[in-house]
C-alpha cells in the first residue's frame, strides 16, 4: 500500500456528532487533501509524514483508563509528534495535546457551554503569551462545551484563556485549544438535542434555545474567525 501524501490532513474523529464541521470547507477551499479516521472504532493509520493531523472532540476524558482506544491514540500522537507533524487540538484534542506533551487534564473547575469570550491574559505583554501577532486568531468569542480542562505542558505559551481556564496554548508547531471553531449552528442544534434528552441534562430548554439563537447569530463570524485561524495554523493569509 503506498504511503499517504505527506500534504494530507489527518483528522482525528471519535464519535459520529462530533465531525470535523466547517474544517473540511476551509481544506477543501484552499485545495488540501484530507483523510478521516474514526479512532473510536479502534483502527489507525501508519504513523508517515503528513501536512498536519487534527483532534477533534468526544464525550470522553482523556484521563479515563477505561476508554478502550485511548492508550493508542495517545501513543499514535506521540510518535507523529516525535516525527515533526504538526498536531492541531480541539476540546478533547487540545487535551489529548496537554497530556502527551508532560501537562495535565482534570475536571474542569466550572463547566463552559455556550459562547465564551477568550482573551490574552492580562500580562501578555510581559510572559510573552501571544507574542506573535498570529497568535491573536485564537482571541475573540468562541464555542465552548467541556467539563474538563487541561494544565499546558512545561515549556508551552499559553495564548489565551477565559476567566475560568485556560483556552489555548501553543507548544512548538502544536496548538491546543479548549473550544470549538469548528462547529456551525446545525453541529450544535443536534449537541443541545442530546443533551436535553439526558436523564440529569446539564441545562433546560429555555437554556439551550438562548445558546442556539446565540449560535445563529454568531455564525458568519464564527465562521470567518475559525477561517483565520486555520489559515494561521495550516499556512496562508490570516487577513
Amino acid at each position: 500500500m503506498p504511503e499517504p501524501d505527506p500534504q494530507t490532513v489527518l483528522l482525528l474523529q471519535h464519535q459520529d456528532d462530533g465531525g470535523p464541521g466547517n474544517l473540511v470547507t476551509w481544506l477543501d477551499e484552499h485545495g488540501i487533501p484530507w483523510e478521516l479516521v474514526d479512532v473510536s472504532a479502534g483502527s489507525l493509520p501508519p504513523v508517515t509524514p503528513r501536512r498536519a493531523i487534527v483532534v477533534l472532540g468526544s464525550e470522553e476524558a482523556a484521563y479515563d483508563p477505561t476508554v478502550a482506544w485511548l492508550p493508542a491514540e495517545k501513543a499514535f500522537l506521540a510518535q507523529a509528534m516525535a516525527i515533526g507533524t504538526p498536531v492541531l487540538g480541539l476540546c478533547f484534542g487540545g487535551q489529548l495535546i496537554a497530556d502527551v506533551l508532560g501537562g495535565r487534564v482534570t475536571k474542569a473547575s466550572v463547566t463552559e457551554i455556550g459562547w465564551v469570550d477568550v482573551a490574552a491574559l492580562p500580562d501578555s505583554g510581559r510572559n510573552g503569551a501571544a507574542a506573535d501577532p498570529a497568535d491573536a486568531v485564537v482571541l475573540g468569542t468562541w464555542l465552548a462545551w467541556h467539563y474538563d480542562e487541561f494544565e499546558p505542558p512545561p515549556g508551552s505559551t499559553v495564548l489565551a484563556a477565559t476567566s475560568n481556564c485556560v483556552h489555548a496554548f501553543r507548544h512548538g508547531p502544536h496548538l491546543a485549544l479548549q473550544f470549538h471553531p469548528e462547529v456551525s449552528p446545525a453541529h450544535i442544534k443536534l449537541w443541545l438535542d442530546k443533551t436535553l434528552r439526558q436523564d440529569r441534562p446539564a441545562m433546560d430548554a429555555e437554556d439551550a434555545r438562548r445558546i442556539l439563537d446565540e449560535s445563529e447569530r454568531r455564525s458568519t463570524a464564527a465562521r470567518d474567525a475559525a477561517f483565520r485561524l486555520y489559515a494561521s495554523f495550516f499556512g496562508g493569509s490570516v487577513s
